[in-house]
């Protein structure tokens, strides 16, 4: 049987850390399950965020914290700029665009709950 590979979007990645119960018992299952990678975007995307006071963070490496959970952290690649910047549609976060253009490019399937992503009805995109 071959695992799947997923790349979690920011959010699902934060209600994982923190047990959020948005974080559904079937994508709990998966992520339980499954390859899992996440791009160091969302790591990014939440020390920004932490910053500016919106969003609650442990002490410590997230990096550190998201590899000892078994999860794989994907770089962002000049690659991954070149895919982004070739997409045909318009988004406006470019966090979500980037990950969008790394799933395509690393041939992961983007997990997210963003109605706004998974409204483009793109391939590889699957709600979690």
């Amino acid at each position: 049987m071959v695992v799947r590979r997923y790349l979690l979007d920011t959010h699902l990645v934060y209600w994982w850390m923190t047990a959020d119960g948005r974080l559904g018992k079937a994508t709990q299952h998966l992520i339980e399950n499954a390859d899992i990678v996440v791009s160091t975007a969302s790591v990014w995307e939440m020390v920004l965020k932490n910053g500016k006071g919106k969003l609650p963070l442990p002490q410590g490496s997230l990096s550190e914290q998201l590899e000892a959970q078994g999860f794989a952290l994907l770089p962002i690649l000049p690659r991954h700029i070149d895919v982004a910047r070739s997409l045909a549609f318009v988004h406006a976060d470019p966090f979500d665009r980037l990950m969008i253009a790394q799933a395509h490019d690393e041939r992961l399937t983007l997990l997210t709950c963003d109605t706004a992503i998974l409204g483009l009805g793109l391939d590889g995109v699957e709600k979690g």
